[in-house]
């Protein structure tokens, strides 16, 4: 007679046999898009997802993963790359992920992380040098070079959307109805419309100073390649002169 005080425990007939616990690939990429959408800083958990992902579209699973949730399959492997390395021994939880992720094919890694919990990312880079083979007064210029030229791309992007979002936020009032116009126009500070025509001013001057520079460097680009040809036409007389 069956016991009614036991509990009945639903069997997954899909459920793998082996002792790999995979994490469902609905979940997986349900949590993944939270992830991404809620920019947390989550690297470590998708690299978790992907370590164990259910294997649901065989050597294809990563890749529809990462398109499912938003996300570079290459920056994907790299979140896993690194999860792999500290599953065994987690850091602790003051350091940050670019600090694991500098870190991860450091052979006392864990020992590192855990003597210097408030260790940054520039640190944990001149640490791996040694195992790199990098020489660092050269690594330190490539490395602010590229800060430099993060910063400046962000800068142009920034830039742009600013832009973007106020022709979006004219074309409000520029595109609605009169009636609506009439609504928006209750809202208007009167005082503060000189700073609209200011703002707009700053983007026509700043637009008209990047085309002049791009126009330049064109130049100087066209002048450089009309240089070189001339030379290596010179070169090439000089040699037919030499050998005649």
């Amino acid at each position: 007679m069956r016991d009614p005080k036991r509990k009945q425990v639903a069997i997954d007939a899909n459920a793998p046999t082996d002792t790999i616990s995979f994490i469902k690939y609905d979940v997986a990429v349900r949590e993944g898009k939270e992830i991404i959408a809620n920019e947390k800083r989550g690297q470590m958990r998708l690299g978790e997802l992907a370590d164990k992902l259910e294997p649901k579209y065989a050597d294809r699973t990563l890749a529809k993963f990462a398109a499912e949730i938003g996300i570079a399959a290459c920056t994907l492997e790299r979140h896993r790359s690194v999860y792999r390395a500290w599953k065994e021994n987690p850091a602790p939880g003051p350091v940050s992920y670019a600090v694991l992720r500098a870190l991860q094919d450091h052979p006392d890694r864990a020992d590192i992380v855990k003597n210097n919990p408030d260790l940054t990312q520039a640190e944990a880079r001149k640490l791996m040098r040694p195992y790199r083979g990098e020489d660092s007064g050269k690594q330190d210029k490539e490395e602010q070079e590229t800060d430099w030229d993060k910063h400046n791309r962000r800068w142009f992007k920034n830039l742009v959307a600013l832009a973007h979002d106020a022709t979006s936020a004219a074309e409000v009032a520029l595109d609605c109805t009169p009636e609506k116009q009439r609504e928006l126009l209750k809202a208007v500070e009167p005082g503060l419309v000189i700073y609209l025509r200011g703002g707009g001013n700053a983007l026509v001057r700043i637009a008209d100073w990047l085309d002049e520079r791009l126009e330049e460097a064109k130049e100087r680009r066209a002048k450089a390649e009309e240089a070189s040809v001339a030379k290596k036409r010179e070169h090439r007389v000089e040699a037919a002169q030499a050998t005649a």
